[in-house]
């Protein structure tokens, strides 16, 4: 499979171009004796993917593996801040690799050059690291200093890239929102994002966008302002079928022409909608939401410049729904790999794990693509778990092109077999994306 090859080759790349400019710019090695730059990058790298927690001695291990037999003192003396700043480096390059499969996903997909989704997650860092990454002085998952990942998950091919920010940047101002995709590319928005001005760019290079209507924005249909937001609410209500589909205008200055795609959620969705924004309005504001804003609760408001023709509303609900995947990705990461654990007796060692481990959640990611990606037989939870147990293989093949494909198409034949996705009433992502006959939106 092509995607073998991809994989090792950005794999093999990460320790032999990404990590020769990373260790010139940090200095991290001075003066060689057993370690090399690409000997510690492997040893850390391939130590916090077979384990997450790994200790100096369980990393000494690996080294002993990667060819450079060390005592676990002599791992103990490269928790230095040259290593620390070596390691980001290495990350913040090998974050921006494109590594995704050409397979087919889905045949929704295959309309759009690209779709793309965009959101972020905050990592906390140590207070030290204040200047560099400023925080949000002690709001959800951040303190003084902590970084944010700006990251683009592209749902055809699995690819993900990540840049680096810091933890109190606004989503809305993340220069990701430029980027170009393309025409005829998709990028499909959090609310976080909402912003008309990044839309009518989009809109100008025949890219498309898919995003939840943001709270407070002016709504015109056919030149006339619909009003309030309690008024757009009562006009939604008095539109028939299940969904609502006008084509509208948005902004009071802006006029940007979209489609409004709308439908009522169940009770249990919009009171746990009613809980959130309650949460999240007295933590930042110390007050409560007006009438109108819980109201808005009941409704998933959609609007999208992809033309009727090539997206229904009932697609578009399954698109959107699919941001999922990066959550979950944040997740897995943060779960499983242990990325916004900071554990360590000094900053600098905190923070080498915190980019050793970012690190091995990329590699095992772009294993994740070659294996099961867009199956929707197979739980990447599961397999995520299983590559661990794969790292020793892989350590042994990563000097050798050949050896490490082979390596990896084990690793296909054996997540082939097992991995699978525990059985569950609801469809699952990449099973609505194939037939969107399974969505089942109960509305009311």
């Amino acid at each position: 499979m092509e995607i073998l090859g991809t994989v090792a080759k950005a794999i093999q790349g990460l320790f032999a171009e990404t990590v020769q400019t990373a260790a010139e710019k940090s200095q991290v090695v001075q003066r060689q004796r057993k370690f090399s730059a690409m000997s510690l990058l492997q040893t850390f790298t391939m130590g916090f993917l077979k384990k997450a927690s790994a200790s100096d001695e369980e990393l000494a291990q690996v080294a002993a593996l990667v060819g450079v037999p060390v005592t676990t003192q002599a791992v103990e003396q490269r928790h230095t801040p040259q290593m620390a700043t070596f390691l980001q480096e290495v990350f913040q390059q090998a974050a921006r690799l494109v590594v995704g499969s050409t397979k087919v996903l889905a045949p929704i997909l295959e309309r759009f050059t690209k779709a793309e989704i965009k959101d972020g997650s905050t990592v906390p860092l140590p207070d030290s690291m204040q200047k560099q990454f400023a925080g949000c002085g002690g709001s959800h998952d951040s303190g003084k200093a902590a970084m944010k990942l700006q990251t683009a998950l592209e749902l055809r091919s699995g690819a993900v890239t990540v840049e680096v920010e810091q933890g109190r940047s606004p989503d809305a101002a993340t220069p990701r929102q430029h980027e170009r995709l393309g025409a005829g590319s998709l990028t499909i928005k959090d609310l976080g994002y909402f912003d008309l001005d990044v839309m009518q760019e989009q809109d100008d290079h025949g890219e498309y966008f898919l995003s939840r209507l943001q709270f407070g924005v002016k709504v015109f249909e056919d030149g006339e302002d619909l009003g309030s937001n309690k008024d757009v609410l009562l006009w939604l209500a008095k539109q028939p079928g299940p969904f609502v589909e006008r084509e509208v205008l948005l902004g009071k200055t802006k006029k940007l022409k979209v489609r409004l795609i709308a439908w009522r959620v169940p009770q249990e969705i919009a009171d746990e909608r009613r809980r959130k924004v309650r949460h999240d309005l007295r933590k930042k504001k110390g007050r409560e939401p007006s009438a109108e804003r819980l109201a808005w609760c009941d409704w998933t408001i959609m609007v999208t410049n992809v033309p009727a023709e090539l997206l229904t509303p009932q697609e578009a609900a399954v698109l959107y729904g699919a941001r999922w995947q990066v959550e979950l990705l944040f997740k897995r990461w943060k779960s499983l790999n242990l990325v916004a654990e900071l554990s360590g007796s000094t900053d600098a060692r905190q923070m080498i794990r915190v980019w050793s481990r970012l690190i091995a959640s990329l590699v095992q990611h772009w294993l994740l693509v070659a294996t099961v990606w867009g199956d929707p037989t197979k739980s990447l939870t599961k397999a995520s778990k299983a590559i661990r147990g794969f790292a020793a293989l892989l350590i042994a093949a990563l000097d050798d092109f050949v050896s490490l494909q082979a390596a990896i198409a084990k690793l296909v034949a054996i997540l082939e077999k097992t991995c699978k996705r525990d059985k569950r009433t609801d469809p699952g992502t990449f099973e609505l994306l194939n037939d969107i006959g399974l969505l089942e939106l109960s509305l009311t």
